[in-house]
């Protein structure tokens, strides 16, 4: 089943809640979210919801990966899926999906523990290195 609108909505107002100035520039989202249409399937061409996962480690680095359909070096994401609970947990799986890390390796950045899409941004609880968890 599609993520809902409600889900999707309450996500952008608890992020627009912290970054109000950038209300103007989500408009496009929020009056897609008053339509009927499920904006987070891959056939809505006009536009659709994705996730990503931004992986900070503990020296700053952040993970990107090469998206071979793209040839873009991207930040690990992709489209929701039916099994998808959440935009995090769409944002997780993909992580898991393009890189190998596992939801529990990483954890939500300090100060976001209760925003439900502290999955776009996560700290590693375990250390990668040359491509194996270590």
């Amino acid at each position: 089943m599609p993520l809902s609108h409600d889900h999707i909505r309450t996500t952008v107002e608890t992020y627009l809640a912290r970054h109000p100035h950038e209300r103007a520039q989500l408009g496009g989202l929020l009056a897609a979210l008053d339509r009927p249409t499920d904006i987070a399937g891959r056939s809505t061409f006009t536009g659709h919801v994705t996730c990503g996962a931004i992986v900070v480690d503990p020296l700053g680095r952040v993970l990107h990966v090469l998206h071979l359909a793209s040839g873009k070096v991207l930040a690990p994401g992709g489209h929701t899926e039916p099994v998808d609970e959440s935009l995090a947990a769409t944002a997780l799986r993909e992580l898991h999906e393009e890189t190998g890390i596992p939801p529990q390796a990483v954890a939500p950045w300090p100060g976001y523990e209760t925003v439900p899409d502290w999955g776009r941004v996560g700290v590693p609880t375990l250390q990668y290195s040359r491509g194996e968890v270590t």
